[in-house]
């Protein structure tokens, strides 16, 4: 079987993983240039936006995206998405003002939220059944690999250019992608259902996600009624969806079986493993004392895992079901989870923490990317669109959730033992802090927390991924 980069499929894999390592890219890049942003456009306020407009934007715009590239076809929908990210990223380079930069980049994350959807139907599409467990494997490798090296490029540029040249390798990348993929990626597939955008669908599903986001980002009385009314965009939607014809999010991709355990049970384990690992990072500087250069390296711990567990799982799909290699995800990344979560509550040696990070990247690389090649193997072609935007859709709550409940739990510890959650604050915005014995000792149990919130967080996968392979004996 020819390989992604043969002659036949080259052009193909070009455009995808050029696509995918510049949104891995531009997602992470930018924080390492917050401080130089800030000096040099002021408003410091609205620099989370920098980050956190990008992400909001990607996440809405991926969900439109299921109808359009079925309804389109991948290729216009890739060859529109990369042209708008492109230029919109380039263009964000001259910005001389902070809101005219956030503007920029919402519509930059937009874009990329479309670039994306329309990548992984291409992926779906293109490659025959026997290469895509490889191609989604290489994926979780680009995305990985960019996504991890963004900071230290980008610090690379700041040293020897300026901030601004992290937005313009946009135009040489973003160009190849184009060049690469105008006449190579799957076109409208026969059958696909004519073009539609459900607007209010998708009004209710960032409802859904902003609530969900801000109930847990803080926790409090506040979170009762911002759960309230994620909840009730939850019900608002499932009645919106059975009154018309072409939802957003088709109710068959997210409450039928297969496709909503194959979505939910990583869904799961990605939020589980993002609510430990976001702020690894703050419990090795600060609650253990390492200096922040090996904190830095902490990070990279899961990154590798997935990418080891994305290429196995591709190996082991060849051999066996794609629900079997899920559960062995499932179980390798408890494993890493409960070892990391003894280590963080005993203040045993950080190497098996790091080891038990490793194990939990792992499991999730395995459990994600046969999920991936279900999808296409549950779906019919014209349908991935929407079947792969659902997926990526619930997928992404994990992600969010994940990284704000890990930051909520471990202020929330903080503030019960210090009576201020300051310091910490100031900690996790990048600022230097001087971690006395007190706060070093709240942050130590602040991560414990974390890390059992982790573990019990992904110990309710197993009831989906119990159903997942109930449903899959049933059908044989």
């Amino acid at each position: 079987m020819p390989g992604l980069l043969s002659a036949e499929y080259r052009k193909t894999s070009t455009a995808i993983y050029t696509s995918i390592g510049l949104v891995a890219f531009e997602g992470t890049s930018v924080a390492a240039a917050i401080p130089e942003l800030a000096g040099d456009l002021g408003r410091i306020e609205l620099l989370p936006w920098v980050i956190s407009g990008f992400l909001f934007a990607s996440g809405i715009a991926t969900i439109v995206a299921g109808p359009l590239v079925d309804a389109l076809g991948a290729r216009r929908l890739f060859l529109w998405s990369a042209w708008i990210f492109t230029i919109t990223g380039f263009v964000a380079g001259f910005s001389n003002d902070l809101p005219v930069l956030i503007g920029i980049r919402l519509i930059q994350g937009g874009a990329s939220g479309v670039l994306l959807a329309s990548t992984i139907a291409a992926v779906n599409l293109a490659y025959p059944a026997g290469l895509t467990g490889r191609a989604f494997a290489a994926n979780s490798t680009v995305w990985g690999i960019l996504g991890a090296a963004a900071p230290a490029i980008a610090a690379v540029l700041l040293r020897f250019a300026s901030w601004r040249w992290i937005f313009f390798v946009n135009l040489p990348l973003g160009l190849l992608a184009i060049v690469a993929g105008r006449n190579t990626l799957p076109e409208r597939q026969e059958g696909a259902e004519p073009l539609s955008i459900d607007w209010r669908g998708a009004f209710l599903a960032a409802v859904f996600t902003l609530a969900s986001i801000a109930a847990v980002d803080q926790l409090g009385w506040r979170s009762v009624g911002l759960a309230a009314v994620a909840l009730v965009s939850v019900v608002v939607y499932v009645m919106h969806a059975r009154r018309i014809e072409r939802p957003v999010l088709r109710l068959a991709h997210v409450t039928a079986q297969p496709y909503r355990t194959m979505a939910l049970t990583p869904a799961l384990v990605v939020g589980a493993a993002f609510t430990t690992n976001i702020y690894i990072t703050v419990y090795v500087a600060a609650g253990r004392g390492y200096a922040n250069t090996t904190a830095a390296w902490s990070v990279l711990c899961l990154t590798l895992g997935w990418t080891i567990g994305a290429n196995v799982s591709s190996l082991a799909l060849d051999r066996t079901s794609e629900p079997n290699v899920m559960g062995i995800g499932l179980v390798i990344s408890t494993v890493g989870l409960a070892l990391s979560a003894l280590v963080t509550n005993i203040n045993a040696t950080l190497v098996l923490l790091f080891v038990g990070v490793v194990l939990l990247g792992v499991g999730v690389g395995m459990n994600t990317n046969a999920s991936l090649t279900m999808v296409r193997n549950r779906t019919e072609p014209n349908q991935i669109g929407r079947a792969g935007a659902a997926y990526q859709f619930i997928r992404g709550q994990g992600f969010t959730l994940g990284s704000a409940a890990g930051g909520a739990i471990l202020l929330f510890v903080v503030d019960r033992q210090l009576g201020s959650v300051g310091p910490v604050q100031k900690l996790l915005a990048g600022e230097e802090v001087a971690a006395g014995p007190e706060i070093a000792a709240a942050v130590r149990s602040g991560f414990g927390a974390v890390t059992l919130a982790s573990l019990a967080l992904i110990t309710l996968a197993y009831l989906p991924m119990i159903s997942l392979m109930r449903y899959e004996r049933s059908s044989a």
